[in-house]
């Protein structure tokens, strides 16, 4: 099947058109980097093993069972990113801003003067933002050597008798790519008479996955706690993508340009688990260990593309305009389990020092519907996709009823071949004040990472690709009450 992304991957050799359920796919919601709350992103979400946060159903369900009384709590979030991309030496930034709700919550603890056997036990019930996919991202410059109706002829040639509605048949209706009865093959201006024309991509990625979660757990004797999450996911991905060719210096003869919109959107379900425990042999030292299991999604992409050809007034050809069907598709997806340790320092009253690892094994997600095996997709998915461990830091200092906190990430590139260096950092830092019925907390959260970004394949294994730096910024704030 044709693939739908245009992201990384593309500097490793594989072949990417665009059709929709490939490896990108199964990659794109396998990667999961939460919101929670301000206290838990402010400590590089590191505190698995420290436990006492509405994110432990998250990060570590047993941390509910460290709680010692009830609270709600609601974590807004302003997120906004910035894409600079650098095509053939030339330039563009883009920006986009957006308001999220990071988390919202309850925790119900129930206490016990017991000092041995079940001494507690709690349970929450709320939201939480795993992904914000939030993105703009603008790629212009002068295209020396190839053009995106490169990718539209070798597959028509390839398979001249069925072309594929979405693209080659829009090209070859908007008479972009005629066909040449002599040599039985298809082609394109720009192959006669030269490249160098004009090129803009814009693309605008929306939506998010969401989870909404049960969660429950017990103290045992104030030594040892057990938790457990129950998790229904909510996806909802769309992107808008709009590439121009213009002949600017009017050397391509009769063309004058073209303009290729395509619209995705992927909708869907999925469940989970996470299992989760906590010791605290000594007063000062929590360790802690979670498990999730693979998320189990029903996802249904649609997809609707578009052309407009322009020509010299000269030519004698006719502007076209065509639209393709619209295209809808079901099918499911597994993504990897993961697996993470933590471990909390506690020092007094005054700090805390966290650390956390987490495992989780890209090359595990597998895709599969009713009618289709994708046994392509996933030998792709084994092949270029590898097993990450991912590191987590955190501190917190406490100064009476304010609290400093700081912390930073290492998640690491999901691709075997280290041309696509796609590995992320992540710093964080924020201050709460907290009371005894109430709290307000707020941090700041930068990542930055680097994208090999392929807008079409121009024959067989050769991309044309821009490579882009992605830097996104999170402010997020939670308020919390207790009873």
């Amino acid at each position: 099947m044709k693939q739908l992304s245009f992201i990384a991957m593309l500097l490793v050799g594989s072949i990417l058109t665009m059709d929709a359920q490939n490896e990108m796919q199964a990659l794109r919601f396998s990667q999961y980097n939460p919101f929670g709350t301000a206290r838990y992103a402010a400590q590089g979400g590191a505190i698995g093993a420290l436990g006492g946060d509405f994110t432990s159903v998250l990060t570590n369900p047993a941390g509910l069972g460290l709680y010692r009384s009830s609270e709600f709590s609601f974590s807004p979030s302003f997120y906004w990113v910035n894409t600079s991309s650098n095509f053939q030496g030339a330039r563009a930034d883009e920006s986009r801003l957006k308001f999220n709700v990071g988390s919202i919550g309850m925790v119900n603890a129930i206490t016990s003067d017991k000092s041995n056997g079940i001494v507690g036990a709690a349970f929450a019930l709320g939201y939480n933002t795993l992904v914000n996919f939030n993105n703009s991202t603008t790629i212009r410059g002068i295209s020396q050597s190839s053009s995106l109706l490169d990718d539209f002829t070798w597959h028509a040639n390839a398979d001249p008798d069925n072309l594929s509605p979405f693209y080659e048949q829009l090209a070859f209706d908007t008479y972009l790519m005629p066909y040449d009865e002599t040599s039985e093959t298809y082609w394109h201006d720009m192959q006669l008479d030269g490249y160098g024309q004009q090129l803009y991509r814009s693309s605008l990625q929306s939506g998010y996955i969401g989870e909404y979660s049960l969660s429950g757990a017990f103290n045992f004797s104030n030594l040892l706690y057990f938790g457990a999450t129950m998790g229904i996911h909510a996806v909802r991905f769309y992107e808008d993508i709009y590439h121009t060719e213009t002949d600017h210096d009017d050397h391509v003869l009769d063309f004058d340009s073209f303009r290729f919109r395509e619209f995705n959107s992927t909708r869907g379900w999925g469940y989970t688990a996470r299992f989760g425990m906590i010791l605290r042999p000594i007063h000062i030292l929590r360790i802690g260990a979670s498990f999730q299991l693979p998320t189990y999604y029903r996802l249904t992409d649609e997809k609707y593309t578009d052309m407009d050809s322009y020509w010299d007034s000269s030519s004698g050809i006719d502007d076209a305009s065509e639209g393709s069907p619209n295209g809808i598709y079901d099918y499911k997806l597994k993504t990897p389990f993961r697996a993470s340790a933590n471990a909390s320092l506690i020092l007094s009253k005054f700090a805390t020092l966290s650390a956390g690892y987490e495992y989780v094994d890209y090359s595990a997600a597998r895709l599969k519907a009713y009618d289709y095996q994708f046994f392509d997709e996933n030998d792709q998915i084994r092949q270029d996709f590898r097993a990450a461990h991912n590191l987590k830091a955190g501190a917190e200092i406490r100064l009476n009823s304010l609290y400093l906190r700081a912390g930073g990430q290492y998640l690491m590139s999901p691709f075997t071949d280290t041309r696509n260096d796609a590995e992320t950092w992540v710093y964080s830092g924020g201050i709460g004040i907290r009371t005894p019925k109430v709290y307000f907390d707020m941090s700041y959260i930068h990542s930055s990472r680097n994208e090999v970004y392929g807008m079409y394949a121009y024959e067989p294994g050769v991309n044309e690709v821009s490579l882009n730096e992605i830097n996104s910024h999170n402010l997020m704030f939670t308020v919390g009450f207790k009873f």
